[in-house]
C-alpha cells in the first residue's frame, strides 16, 4: 500500500510561515501562517488590527492584500469561482467575504485565494497544466458532504481539467493522533473512525485522500505536510486546544505566470 511522503515546506524564517515547494516549482505560491498572526475577525479583536496582522503577512510573503478574496466559512461543500471582480473581498471586513462558501477556484494570475483554519484541514489544488488554483477548507461537515471530490469535479467543468494533471497540499490540520469525536461518525466515515482505548477516532487526512481518489487524484500528486495543528499548538492554532480564543491561521495561493 502506497503511503503519502511528507511533503516539502520550507519555513521563512522571518515570516514564520510555511511554502510547498513542489507548487513554487510551478510558479504557484502556497503559503501557510503560523498561530503568529491575527488574521481572524472576532468579537474580541478590533478589525484594525485584524488587517495590520493581514498587511504584515502579506509584507513578508510578498503579496498584495488588496488582491486576496475571502470566504465566509460556513463548514459547507459550495465552491465559488473567483475573477479580478471578487479581488478584496472580505479583506477588510468579513461583511463583505464571499456568502456561504467554503472553497474558491479561479485561474487569473495574481489573484490570491485564501482559507482560515484551526484544525480543519486546508487544502490547496493546482492543475498544472490548466494553470488554475483552489483552496478549501474541510471540517468534517465538508468532509461528510464531499469537498475534496467536489473539488476536482469543480475543476473538470469549469476548467476541463484531467484529474492527473492536479496536485493537492495538505496544510496542518488536527489528525488521528488527536482527533476524538462520537461514535456517530462511524456511520458517515466508517473505517476512518476508530476505536482508541475507550474514544472514537476520526483521521481527517486518510478520508479527504480517499476521496480525492475516487476522482482519480493518485497518491504521488497528494504533498501532505504531516502537521497536527493539536500536537503542535505552540506552531499552530487549535480550536480544539483553545475554543473560541484560538487565533486561526492563514492558507492562501497565488500564480504567478
Amino acid at each position: 500500500m502506497k503511503v503519502i511522503k511528507r511533503a516539502e515546506v520550507k519555513k521563512n524564517a522571518r515570516s514564520g510561515c510555511y511554502l510547498f515547494k513542489a507548487f513554487a516549482k510551478h510558479k504557484t505560491i502556497a503559503v501557510f501562517s503560523s498561530r503568529r498572526f491575527r488574521i481572524n475577525f472576532t468579537p474580541e479583536t478590533r478589525e484594525s488590527i485584524t488587517v495590520a496582522h493581514r498587511k504584515v503577512f502579506c509584507r513578508l510573503n510578498r503579496l498584495d492584500l488588496n488582491h486576496f478574496t475571502c470566504l465566509e466559512q460556513v463548514h459547507g461543500a459550495n465552491i465559488v469561482r473567483v475573477t479580478e471582480n471578487d479581488m478584496g473581498k472580505g479583506v477588510l471586513s468579513n461583511l463583505d467575504a464571499l456568502k456561504g462558501t467554503d472553497a474558491s477556484l479561479t485561474n487569473i494570475p495574481n489573484v490570491v485565494l485564501a482559507v482560515r483554519s484551526a484544525d480543519c484541514a486546508p487544502l490547496f489544488f493546482l492543475d498544472t497544466k490548466k494553470k488554475a488554483i483552489g483552496a478549501a477548507h474541510v471540517g468534517w461537515r465538508g468532509a461528510s458532504e464531499n469537498l475534496p471530490a467536489k473539488m476536482i469535479q469543480a475543476f473538470r467543468r469549469q476548467f476541463l481539467s484531467k484529474p492527473e494533471d492536479i496536485i493537492v497540499g495538505f496544510g496542518p490540520m488536527i489528525r488521528s493522533c488527536c482527533y476524538e469525536v462520537g461514535a456517530e461518525f462511524r456511520e458517515v466515515f466508517g473505517s476512518y473512525v476508530f476505536k482508541r482505548d475507550a474514544h472514537y477516532i476520526f483521521d481527517l487526512p486518510g478520508w479527504t485522500t480517499e476521496n480525492l481518489k475516487s476522482e482519480g487524484i493518485k497518491i504521488e500528486q497528494i504533498y501532505d505536510s504531516q502537521f497536527c495543528t493539536s500536537c503542535m499548538n505552540d506552531e499552530f492554532p487549535s480550536y480544539r486546544k483553545e475554543g473560541t480564543k484560538a487565533r486561526h491561521m492563514w492558507s492562501v495561493l497565488t500564480m504567478r505566470y
